[in-house]
């Protein structure tokens, strides 16, 4: 398990590195590492690390630069990604030269399993979108719409936070009618879920934003 503060999720990553283990306790603390892998907690996109198995290459090399985050950050992490990185020619877009790694260095890969626990870092881009709605108010209905379509657990994480995105623009975007509608669509929609017999524990949760934190004086 890693505790690491919001603010620092989007320019952090887990480093991974291989070494080999000997009989003899004082050679295996001045074995050096021989591979390494890493994965990025945050996407390009702004989202979160998805959860579920990732297989993160392991590149193999110059010892110095494993541990010179500048050396391989801009390199491929997961085996996905590498191969959504080639050209078509089947050469790598990314040089893997800043890392001296062989031209074996990342025919093996190695496997994690990874849960985000947050209530502030989404990984769905659609939300990721609305309660960012102010910094990209021209997709503000597309992101209404899209909510929609977001799996019902993911919402219910971040409740407080949907509402409050909803309730703003309605108060905020009070000029444009198309909201409005689209507002009271996705807050009937977010109801019914709750109403769900699988998001049920929530209703406290409504309960209290309702009674303790709703506020939006013309949408009362």
């Amino acid at each position: 398990q890693v505790a690491i503060a919001i603010e620092e999720v989007s320019r952090c990553h887990l480093r991974f590195t291989f070494r080999h283990r000997s009989s003899q306790e004082s050679r295996d603390r001045s074995e050096r590492a021989f591979g390494m892998g890493f994965v990025k907690l945050m996407n390009a996109d702004g989202t979160t690390l998805q959860d579920g198995k990732h297989n993160l290459i392991v590149y193999k090399g110059d010892n110095k630069k494993m541990e010179d985050a500048r050396s391989y950050l801009t390199l491929p992490c997961t085996k996905t990604e590498m191969e959504e990185k080639e050209a078509p020619s089947g050469k790598n877009l990314h040089p893997l030269a800043n890392f001296t790694p062989s031209k074996d260095s990342t025919k093996d890969s190695f496997q994690i399993a990874t849960v985000i626990c947050s209530t502030k870092l989404t990984q769905n881009v659609d939300l990721l979108g609305l309660l960012n709605w102010r910094s990209n108010s021209h997709n503000i209905a597309h992101n209404l719409r899209k909510l929609m379509e977001v799996e019902g657990g993911e919402i219910v994480k971040f409740l407080p936070d949907t509402l409050d995105a909803l309730f703003n623009i309605m108060m905020e975007m009070s000029e444009n009618e198309t909201y409005d509608f689209l507002v009271f669509d996705a807050l009937v929609f977010i109801i019914s879920l709750i109403g769900d017999i699988k998001f049920q524990h929530f209703n406290a949760v409504l309960e209290t934003y309702i009674y303790k934190h709703f506020s939006a004086t013309l949408a009362y």
